[in-house]
């Protein structure tokens, strides 16, 4: 029987992305388990199922294992199954820590072939831990080819945007030239011996090495799927670098080194830990890491761009900390109360879960256009031989093919809304659902919200959830300002089944009631720290107060809260100060 839970969790819930659940294996989009565990803790009990029908990577899964509910997960991507099987599955991890030794073992060869070489100090053998590669270009004035890298950077390491020819001096723009290929043009070496890593220019005879083709004579299986000129990811800068298959994304000698691993962890004895490990490495080892002067920089989310420097890392080097990173997940997870199952499934057709069986729903489902996983998980889903139906994807497509699974808004409402129906059928009565979504547009959050209403569920509160480091879209909102949200929104639905009523329709913000959002912003003003006087912090306040007073949310996007910042309080750095006179006006 499901304990009676009458009013909303109300906190505001802050979460760290630094746990092992966070550095195990990256996903597109996380939820912070430990954020997720007071919510459990307070619309469940011990022992209680919880469903997350949009389960990504896993995290609500984790967050029962910690609080001992009894998980249901689902995705209707494969990769997103097994990225959230490997972070909720119990396994040994001396029994994960002897096949990873194992794995290692018995590749050693083939690793000191592929990496390699001789440290220069102590002349014991030593191994290339990176190698940085530089695009070709064919000058637009002499036509002679030139590194990017001779070309780009300047005195203090940094890349200027415009290029400059050593040849004939000439400056242009990289869009400018033509790409001719690419050619490694530094190492950085580790020695076991005397623990020297030094970083140097390649030798010709090392560039040679780097460079030589290998892909005819691996033997080994690795993926060939397509990257189609459809993708919502696909550019014609794939086209000009030669992308035609998931395959291209690799250089040949990383290629060797992950179809060698890929063959070894699939006759592991334990097959599912090592087979996530390697997948957890899979964007690491490919093209898409961007040189940087200082430090790596990550792949770009949501995009599957190749920069004109990038790292080839040492598939070996990547593995044996991978491989200590699930070893160690396994040593928190392993006697941890709780228990999760993992399946692959629509949202909109739960039919193995029967009625009213689910004490709770905590889930995160795509916010409309902001990322299209089937393309991001790409890579992914390549290795594992098994790849997302575009066509039931709820993501706004608008650009994809109508047989590849166009998508208007309209369409995106309409999967939500089976979604939530399907989140209201199996909720026992009385139970409650909790939806973390978040968006820029006023037409996504009008649309979620009508979904949310179709399937007879009644928004009873929001509250913000503050993932403490912001998103790939968080990061571009500060950079480059461009209009984005980077805080969530956890919407607190019930059932209307526990005579719950039916919301009013809504009613535009009358100018009264524009007073009183204008002076309850200004109180927050008043009170809060730096990172909650931010336009994207106060738009998620906005739409806080809009949903749970049941005012419309039409015309209520970034741009317009950021215009009504603009007209009633003091921009100062970035963060939004409130004159005196906002709050006298409340007295």
């Amino acid at each position: 029987m499901t304990r009676t839970v009458n009013e909303p969790y109300r906190r505001e819930v802050t979460g760290g992305k630094g746990s092992i659940f966070y550095r195990t294996h990256s996903y597109h989009t996380k939820v912070p388990p430990e954020g997720v565990v007071p919510m459990l803790e307070h619309y469940t009990d011990p022992g209680d199922v919880v469903l997350d029908p949009f389960c990504g990577s896993g995290m609500v899964g984790v967050a029962c294992l910690l609080s001992g509910r009894r998980g249901i997960l689902s995705d209707l991507s494969p990769a997103a199954v097994h990225i959230a099987t490997g972070h909720t599955t119990k396994s040994d991890p001396a029994a994960v820590e002897v096949a990873a030794k194992d794995l290692l073992n018995g590749l050693e060869d083939l690793e000191r072939s592929l990496y390699g070489t001789t440290c220069r100090q102590c002349a014991a053998p030593a191994r290339i831990e990176y190698t940085v590669w530089s695009d070709i270009l064919t000058c637009p004035s002499c036509s002679d080819e030139i590194l990017f890298w001779d070309a780009a950077r300047q005195n203090d390491g940094t890349l200027s945007k415009t290029l400059c020819c050593p040849q004939c001096t000439a400056t242009f723009r990289k869009a400018e030239a033509r790409l001719a290929g690419g050619l490694p043009v530094l190492v950085s070496v580790g020695c076991p011996t005397c623990r020297l890593r030094e970083q140097r220019p390649l030798t010709v005879e090392e560039q040679l090495t780097a460079t030589m083709s290998r892909r005819r004579s691996i033997t080994d299986w690795y993926p060939t799927a397509p990257l189609e000129s459809w993708r919502e990811m696909w550019r014609g800068q794939h086209r000009d670098m030669g992308i035609g298959t998931a395959a291209d994304f690799f250089t040949d000698r990383n290629l060797q080194a992950l179809a060698a691993v890929w063959k070894a962890a699939n006759q592991s004895d334990e097959r599912s830990a090592m087979r996530f490990a390697v997948t957890a490495i899979i964007n690491r080892a490919s093209r898409r890491y961007q040189w940087n002067p200082k430090r790596p920089t990550n792949v770009l989310s949501g995009t599957l761009y190749i920069a004109s420097l990038t790292y080839e890392f040492n598939v070996f080097s990547l593995l044996r900390r991978k491989f200590s990173a699930v070893t160690k997940l396994n040593q928190v997870i392993i006697d941890t109360p709780g228990s999760c199952t993992v399946s692959q499934s629509s949202a909109t057709h739960l039919g193995s879960i029967e009625n009213e069986s689910v004490d709770y729903v905590f889930t995160d489902p795509p916010f409309g256009a902001n990322i299209y996983y089937s393309d991001a998980s790409f890579l992914w889903e390549s290795w594992l031989d098994e790849f997302t139906s575009t066509e039931q994807e709820a993501v706004v497509s608008t650009s994809l093919p109508v047989e590849h699974g166009r998508k208007t808004l309209q369409d995106y409402e309409k999967l939500m809304a089976s979604s939530f129906s399907e989140i209201s059928r199996v909720l026992k009565p009385g139970a409650w659902a909790s939806v973390m979504f978040h968006n820029s547009d006023d037409a996504v959050w009008s649309s979620l919200e009508r979904a949310i209403e179709s399937a007879d569920l009644s928004l009873e509160s929001a509250i913000a959830f503050d993932k403490s480091q912001p998103s790939f879209k968080g990061i571009k909102q500060i950079t480059d300002q461009e209009r984005v949200s980077s805080f969530d929104l956890v919407l607190h639905l019930r059932s209307r089944a526990n005579n719950c009523l039916s919301r009013t329709a809504k009613k535009a913000v009358a100018p009264v009631e524009l007073t009183s959002l204008v002076v309850a912003i200004g109180d927050l003003l008043a009170t809060a720290p730096p990172r909650r006087r931010t336009t994207p912090y106060i738009h998620s306040f906005v739409m806080r107060l809009l949903l749970e007073k049941g005012w419309s949310l039409s015309g209520w996007s970034y741009r317009e809260v950021e215009k009504l910042l603009e007209s009633h309080f003091i921009n100062n750095d970035g963060t939004w100060a409130a004159p005196s006179h906002i709050t006298e006006e409340k007295g």
